[in-house]
């Protein structure tokens, strides 16, 4: 059943670590913030000047591997898709995210660690009704074979699948209520191979945008072959899928609400999701707003 009314964190909380691209240290703090605010990222360093943005997938910036939003200016916050994976599971609605770098912390590559703080303070319900978004017809996006397509349906629902090399075909599906994601979805860790982080750690460490410096069997699941390398293995048997769906629990978070309708993609990436709110959006047939207190 629907929440009636907004809510936010009843006090500010803080995490620290370093970003899984940038592989600086980065300290964030998230502030309780009016009904209606949304999420908004605040840079305090002196590269950021105070700015200020909204997490909407209109401010996407295209980078590899993660959700970045970014102004006009090109002030940007990168690797958010896990924080905002989290509000959704914790049923936040509102916050304000001050933030002293370009991306959010890593921490263990997860949603864990911000849902387990996040689950340690109250949270306030506010004084206005919480909206959602209806998908009224069906939308895709597509990328050869890779796809993803939203269609009607009375809640969220997602159906994912992804083929990895000498793994095999994984598949998750099922209801995407923040429940369901706090306890299945939240703890899987993002991953790769090790060839590739090498690889990407060398062509782009001195780029504006490097990729996977901060990557370490402490942050990300390391693949070689058909194993992780990690230190107690998967912590469950389809963590990678499951990582998937936690990365589109978080993007499909820029729309501005929760969404009602059914999820399904194969082979899904950050650009895709991006692609598909914004296909959706500029289809004013394709969505309505409706107010959970009706």
């Amino acid at each position: 059943m629907s929440r009636t009314y907004q809510q936010t964190i009843s006090e500010p909380i803080s995490f620290s670590g370093i970003g899984l691209h940038t592989g600086r240290n980065a300290n964030i703090t998230i502030h309780p913030a009016a009904a209606g605010t949304g999420f908004i990222f605040k840079r305090i360093d002196p590269k950021g000047l105070g700015t200020e943005i909204t997490a909407s997938w209109q401010h996407t910036k295209e980078l590899p591997l993660c959700t970045c939003i970014a102004n006009k200016n090109g002030v940007q916050v990168r690797t958010i898709e896990h924080l905002m994976a989290a509000f959704y599971a914790c049923e936040i609605d509102n916050a304000l995210i001050e933030i002293d770098s370009s991306e959010i912390p890593i921490l263990d590559g997860s949603a864990l660690p911000f849902v387990t703080k996040l689950d340690q303070i109250n949270i306030i319900q506010q004084d206005l009704p919480q909206r959602t978004i209806q998908i009224l017809k069906s939308i895709e996006a597509r990328d050869g074979k890779r796809f993803i397509k939203i269609e009607p349906a009375h809640n969220l629902t997602i159906d994912l699948t992804i083929s990895l090399a000498k793994i095999g075909k994984l598949n998750w599906q099922g209801s995407a209520d923040p429940a369901t994601i706090k306890q299945h979805i939240i703890p899987a860790r993002t991953f790769g191979r090790l060839k590739n982080g090498i690889i990407a750690k060398i062509a782009t460490r001195f780029m504006r945008d490097p990729i996977c410096l901060g990557a370490n069997t402490k942050t990300a699941l390391v693949i070689i072959g058909n194993k992780v390398i990690n230190k107690g293995g998967l912590r469950m048997p389809d963590e990678f899928i499951r990582h998937r769906i936690l990365d589109a629990v978080g993007d499909m978070m820029l729309a501005g609400a929760n969404i009602k309708g059914k999820i399904t993609g194969n082979s899904t990436a950050h650009r895709l999701n991006h692609l598909l709110l914004k296909i959706l959006f500029s289809d004013h047939k394709a969505w309505r707003w409706e107010n959970n207190d009706e």
